[in-house]
This record gives structure tokens, C-alpha cells and sequence, in this order.
């Protein structure tokens, strides 16, 4: 038991450490309420920070029009970029009142819709119809993939196909067990001017005959379609004004189709289907055609276009080309030749022919094969001895598909030879290749810059964007 001495001297210092626990509690209580306090503020200044910053800025300022034009060249290409709520325009939604303001109310910011089931397994069907609401008129990309959920898929294109009133633009994929829901399709597609169909795998054209669904696009101006597997039948409107169309059919489809479509400015005939070699008993005449592509050069026997401007052909003899433009009595500006195209032929056919300035080659063959000849067609465009060499040329573009070494310093060498010559015409140079990060050496680099100086267009892409532009090379319509 504590003696009463130690009560005595203990008793003063409990009371102490007593009394000052109480006060430690109480301040810390005050301390707690004023650290609840501040974190409320803090939590609601950032708010009305953003919201003064977009006072303060730039582009608060800026009329509606223009702000809703600078909000369209955010959009995202609609190829691999599927519907996302981080990407615009819904992320454009989240940055502030006016900003949301401005682009709910520009329905043209919606059009574009894309939906790829082979990119991404769901999409939020409640953001589709936000979006199809927001948008006057709908640019629609869906792309179904045969390994993946069917339900999804099929919510999303019953929706679509609910408001086919206001398609402008429709590319769609099918698979074989989306293609019943496209046949049981018969609505009007009123405003519908361009349409494009491919198929997911050999089995999703099985036991189809046709697709009929565009019946009824009296707006319809561009088709496409890539069968692939085997020929499908697409049936046309009625009205037959169609000014551009690109299929891979069968040549007595494609004749069908020439002869009976009086209105088209570019065809890209495709004979993935074998060519007839029945002969037409007069060429089929095409008055109103600029540009042309065919997959094989024996199909220019049957044409006439006295209007053509710009003839993409894959390989085939020289002769072909040059009959069909003497038959045709056209002023071509452009040639694009596809595949292994002879060197002489075509500078023979550049000679003959002077309205065309402006040349692509698209070489493709085997790797080392096709590094040969686009050291070929550089030494004969390469001009020597102050000797011209087509000097009227005002573009030239090559492109290779599957080499991987870069005669970077021979073809600056073409370039410089041309540029240089009292003569020339060159303004524009285009290099292509596949192959992607194939960049140039330093001392190339600084060659490309002094040409860029003086004045020369030149352009060299690689990977996915120079298959880009080789495709548009070859009249393959963009969809971005």
C-alpha cells in the first residue's frame, strides 16, 4: 500500500498530466473540426479554379463556330478507334459547363460512330443511343468478329438498324450469324449516299445469294464491297445514280454494272473472279469517268473513257495501257501502276503520251526482286550527261511493299539530278514504303532539308501511313 508521504508528492503530478491530457484532447478535437473544414474547401476550390481558368482562357473567348471547329479536328480516326468515353467527342463532355455546352449542341460531332466488336468485346449501349440521339445524321462503322460474344453484337446492330433513317455513311463487317438480321432488314435509307460491305471469314458468306438491304438508298452515290471468300450479289437502287462504285466481282458483273450506271466519275474493277475471255462486240464507253482502277490490264481492251484523267492498273504489258488510251482519246494526267510494271515500258508509255506528269509506281513482288527494280526505275529517271529524261513530269511517287533496304542516297540522287536540269517540271516526290521506322541516314537527312529549301515537294512515309497513301494511289476510297 502506498505510504501517505508518496500520495502526497504523486497526487499533484496525476492531476497535472490529468489536466493536460484534457487540454491535448480538446485542442486536437478543435484541430480535427478545422482540418474537416479545410479539406471541404479544398475539395471544392479546384472547382472553381477550373472554372475561372476557363474564364481566363483562351479559348472561352472564342465564338461558338470556331470552338465547335476546333472540337471536329479532335475527333478520332473512326479505323481503330472504336466508341470510348475517354476519346472525343464525349471526353470533350467532361471539361467544363460550356464545353460540354457547345458539343452536345453540334450534332455534327456525333456522326461519326464507330463500333468494332474485333477491337473491343463490349460497348455501352446506353452511350450508343446518347450518341445516336445527339447526332442529326450517323456515319457508321460496324465491324462484327465472329469470336466474339453474339448477344453484344446483336443489341448494338438491332439498334443501328432501328435508325437507318439517318445513316449518311454505313461500313459494316458480317459474320455468319449477323447476316439473318441484315436480310430481315427492309426499312428506307433515305439519306444514305455511301455503303461498304466485307465479310468476317469464308463461313459468313455461306448460303447467301445476295444482299438486298440497299434497295432503297435513293441518296446512294458510292458502293463498295469486298467478297473475298466467294461472289455475293449486292442489289442496287433502281435509279441507278451512282458515280462511284468498287467491287470484286466476276467481268460479266462488272460489264453489267458499266453499262448500266451512266453517272460514274471512278470504278475500281476488281476481277478477283477470274476475267472472261469472251470479246464485247463494241468497247463499253464511259463519258463521264475521271478516275479508273482495274486488277488486270487485259480488261482495258473493253473500255472507252474519253474523259479519263487518272488510270491505276495492276501490271499487265504495256500494250493494253496504250491501246485503251488511244481508243479512248483521253488528255490522262496520272498513272499509278501496281505489281512488277517493266522499266522501258513504262517510260516508252510516258514518251508517247505527254498529257500524263504524274507517276506512281506501287512495286510488289519478292523483297530482293522488287529492291532491283526500284533500282531500276531510279537509274532511268535519274537524268545524266544533261541528257532529259522526261522532263515534262511533274510528280513522281514509288513505293515498295516488302523490301527492307532503302536507296536513300540513289534516290536523292534521281531527285537532285531532276531538280537541278534547266528543264525540269518536278514539284512533287513521293517515297512509300511499307516497312515501318525505315528512316533516313543523317547525311540523306540533310540532303531531303536543302531540297525542301529550294522548293521541292517531297514527302517519305512509312508503315501504316504509306500504305495509306499508296491505297489512295490506287483510288481506295478514305473513310477517316
Amino acid at each position: 500500500m502506498p505510504q501517505d508521504l508518496d500520495l502526497a508528492l504523486t497526487q499533484p503530478i496525476a492531476d497535472k498530466t490529468k489536466a493536460r491530457l484534457a487540454r491535448l484532447e480538446s485542442e486536437i478535437s478543435q484541430l480535427q473540426t478545422q482540418l474537416k473544414e479545410l479539406e471541404a474547401e479544398h475539395a471544392i476550390l479546384p472547382k472553381d479554379q477550373s472554372q475561372n481558368t476557363a474564364v481566363l482562357s483562351p479559348f472561352s473567348r472564342l465564338p461558338v463556330e470556331l470552338l465547335a471547329e476546333v472540337f471536329f479536328w479532335t475527333l478520332p480516326p473512326m479505323s481503330g478507334a472504336p466508341l470510348d468515353i475517354n476519346k472525343s467527342p464525349w471526353l470533350l463532355t467532361h471539361v467544363c459547363s460550356q464545353w460540354r455546352a457547345v458539343a452536345v449542341s453540334k450534332s455534327s460531332l456525333w456522326s461519326p460512330l464507330s463500333i468494332d466488336f474485333s477491337l473491343k468485346p463490349n460497348y455501352s449501349l446506353a452511350m450508343v443511343k446518347t450518341q445516336i440521339e445527339r447526332a442529326r445524321t450517323l456515319k457508321v462503322r460496324f465491324y462484327g468478329a465472329r469470336y466474339r460474344a453474339l448477344r453484344p453484337q446483336v443489341d448494338i446492330l438491332e439498334l443501328l438498324l432501328q435508325h437507318s433513317s439517318i445513316w449518311e455513311e454505313i461500313r459494316i463487317q458480317l459474320t455468319r450469324d449477323l447476316v439473318p438480321y441484315v436480310e430481315a432488314f427492309a426499312d428506307p435509307l433515305p439519306v444514305l449516299r455511301r455503303a461498304w460491305v466485307q465479310w468476317n471469314g469464308a463461313d459468313s458468306q455461306r448460303y447467301i445469294e445476295s444482299i438486298d438491304c440497299f434497295k432503297s438508298a435513293v441518296s446512294l452515290t458510292d458502293i463498295g464491297a469486298c467478297s473475298q471468300y466467294q461472289f455475293i450479289p449486292i442489289l442496287l437502287p433502281m435509279h441507278r445514280q451512282l458515280t462511284r462504285y468498287d467491287f470484286d466481282a466476276p467481268w460479266n458483273t462488272h460489264c453489267e454494272l458499266l453499262k448500266s450506271l451512266p453517272c460514274l466519275h471512278e470504278v475500281r474493277i476488281t476481277c478477283a473472279f477470274g476475267v472472261s475471255e469472251e470479246e464485247l462486240v463494241a468497247p463499253i464507253n464511259l463519258p463521264l469517268l475521271k478516275r479508273l482502277y482495274v486488277s488486270h490490264a487485259e480488261i482495258l481492251e473493253d473500255l472507252k473513257a474519253p474523259s479519263l484523267t487518272e488510270l491505276a492498273v495492276c501490271g499487265g504489258p504495256s500494250d493494253y495501257w496504250e491501246d485503251f488510251l488511244l481508243q479512248s482519246s483521253c488528255s490522262l494526267r496520272r498513272l499509278c501502276i501496281e505489281g512488277m510494271p517493266d522499266t522501258y515500258d513504262t517510260v516508252k508509255i510516258l514518251e508517247q503520251f505527254s498529257s500524263i506528269t504524274e507517276l506512281a509506281v506501287k512495286i510488289n513482288g519478292e523483297a530482293d526482286v522488287e529492291q532491283e527494280l526500284l533500282a531500276d526505275f531510279l537509274a532511268h529517271f535519274t537524268v545524266s550527261n544533261a541528257i532529259p529524261i522526261l522532263p515534262h513530269m511533274t510528280e513522281l511517287g514509288f513505293g515498295y511493299c516488302n523490301g527492307s533496304d532503302v536507296y536513300y542516297p540513289e534516290y536523292l540522287d534521281m531527285l537532285a539530278s531532276r531538280w537541278n536540269a534547266g528543264d525540269c517540271a518536278l514539284k512533287a516526290a513521293e517515297l512509300m514504303i511499307s516497312e515501318p521506322h525505315l528512316d533516313p541516314d543523317p547525311i540523306s537527312l540533310a540532303r531531303l532539308d536543302m531540297l525542301r529549301q529550294d522548293g521541292l515537294n517531297i514527302s517519305l512515309l512509312s508503315g501504316e501511313a504509306a500504305e495509306t497513301r499508296m491505297n489512295r494511289w490506287s483510288h481506295i476510297a478514305s473513310w477517316d
